[in-house]
This record gives C-alpha cells, structure tokens and sequence, in this order.
C-alpha cells in the first residue's frame, strides 16, 4: 500500500468518504482441525454516503462473468440458457451497513437467500498501544463478538469509522482485525476511490432466471438461525420441494457423473451438504 496515494485520499477524504473502496486480504481456515485449510481472498469494502458493502471481488468477478455469459446466451435467442460459474467464492456472505449503523448480513442458506439484520452492539476497548504498518500509524482496540475475542488496529490518519465485516465504530479506519485464535484476519491492502458499482447482473426487461432475479427475505436473527438449524436437520428439503412440482427436470454433475432420478439427485445432495458442513466447522460467528 503505497503511502502516497493513501495520503492523497485522506487529504480528499471530506469528498471521497462518499466514494472509497477499501481492499482487505482475509484469511480464514475452513477446518479448523487442519492447517492447511487456510484461503486467502481479496474483499471490498465499498462506502459511500448510502452505508457500505463489504463483498469478495472473486464472487464479484464471478458474478459479473455469469451474467455476462447468461445476456449472451439471451442475445443469441438460446431456448436453454446454462448459468456456469467459474472460480467461485469460499466466503459465502456480503455485509452492509446503512448510514444510521444498521448492519444486515446477505447470506445464502440451502435455496434461500437472506438479509439479515444484526442488531447487537459492538464494545470497542481502546488500548494506548500504537505501532506503525506500511508508514501509517495504528493503535490497538479490542472486542468480543458472536463467541470471539477480536483484536483491531485502526488508523486515525483515515477518518472513516468503518471496517471489514460487520466491524465499525472506531475513530479511524481498522487496518488490521484478527481473532484470538489466528483463525481470521482481514488486513488492508489498499485505498482508492470506488468505482461506485457492483458487479452487473442486469438481464433484458420481462427477462427472469432464476439466481440472478431473487430477492433477499428479510429476516432478524431468530428467524435466520430457525432457518439455518432447519437447514442442517434436513440440507436437501428445498430440493426435493422443487422435484415434487409438476414437470420438474433436474440435473446435477457430482464428481463428472450425471443424476437425474430425484431419488439419486437428493442422495447426493445430501452427502455432499453434509460434507461440506463437516469440513467447514470454523465459522467467523461461533454464535449466531
């Protein structure tokens, strides 16, 4: 992170804090039993005088590609359109904050997609400790949220009390923010002005696919983690509601194989739900 351009931010930042992007590096273990199951991604963190959005550029990236490919597939009047994904996200959440410090969390459960509000309070202890990281002076805060023990350091040179996920409130953008434990960090890697525009998933007028169409359901936390419990109970319960509806044709490729019988689909789909849950038992909340 270059100190000259960073500065020449902060000295705009009256006019830019309606329009920053905040490039953070997070990394993350999936499992926490293993230590090579630590990814790395790059997230934005888009602010504006409408709130912000804390996102992955690789699901951005991978949004835009899809949609792209999906309005060629319409252009070229296709009676089949395929929606195919390419390099996809291992972060499986988006954050936004308003501007009278509402955060919702998007997120996507089984079929459902949701926008939760999370209304619990962030504790901030600010510490005299200071260090200094890539020439900008930092000082240290700490928090407990969702069953973690959070350490952060923001930068009062960057006047913008915002951070990465749902992490706000300090008198200065957090630079860097870590769990007790190692198991996430965010650290930022840049500061530039926002484009102002997320990835573009716009289709046609009168033109619905599904994916690209839907709309969050808004839901506090009680109803999203009855959902989520209702989720790890039963993962293939929205699936096999869809093969139950008339005319309904499903494939799906596991492993390079084909199913198309529903009972060999829901099969599938539960070992690999299950799977997947087993091996990703590090969550960023250990309490939702």
């Amino acid at each position: 992170m270059q100190r000259a351009a960073l500065l020449l931010i902060v000295l705009f930042s009256s006019a830019l804090s309606s329009q920053t992007r905040a490039i953070y590096e997070y990394r993350f273990a999936i499992d926490s039993t293993r230590k090579d199951s630590v990814v790395s991604e790059l997230m934005y963190l888009d602010i504006s005088e409408k709130g912000s959005k804390f996102y992955s550029k690789q699901a951005h990236d991978s949004d835009s590609l899809a949609a792209a490919e999906v309005r060629k597939q319409i252009a070229s009047k296709s009676s089949n359109i395929q929606i195919k994904r390419s390099g996809q996200s291992a972060v499986g959440f988006e954050v936004e904050k308003t501007p009278q410090k509402e955060v919702y969390l998007l997120t996507t459960v089984g079929r459902d997609y949701f926008r939760v509000k999370d209304e619990r309070e962030l504790s901030w202890t600010i510490h005299p400790e200071t260090a200094v990281h890539e020439e900008l002076k930092i000082q240290k805060a700490t928090t407990q949220f969702a069953g973690r023990e959070w350490t952060a350091w923001f930068s009062p040179e960057v006047p913008i009390a915002e951070g990465p996920y749902k992490f706000h409130g300090l008198p200065g953008l957090i630079i860097k923010l870590e769990t007790k434990d190692q198991s996430h960090s965010f650290t930022l890697k840049g500061l530039r002005k926002s484009p102002g525009s997320s990835a573009d998933m716009s289709l046609p007028q009168g033109v619905e696919v599904p994916f690209f169409s839907r709309k969050p359901i808004e839901v506090d936390r009680k109803q999203y983690n009855k959902h989520l419990e209702q989720y790890r109970k039963d993962p293939v319960q929205g699936m096999r509601e869809m093969l139950s509806q008339p005319n309904s044709k499903v494939v799906i490729n596991v492993g390079g194989v084909e199913y198309s019988n529903p009972q060999d689909i829901l099969r599938q789909m539960e070992k690999s739900a299950k799977e997947r849950e087993k091996k990703r038992n590090n969550p960023i909340e250990l309490e939702n």
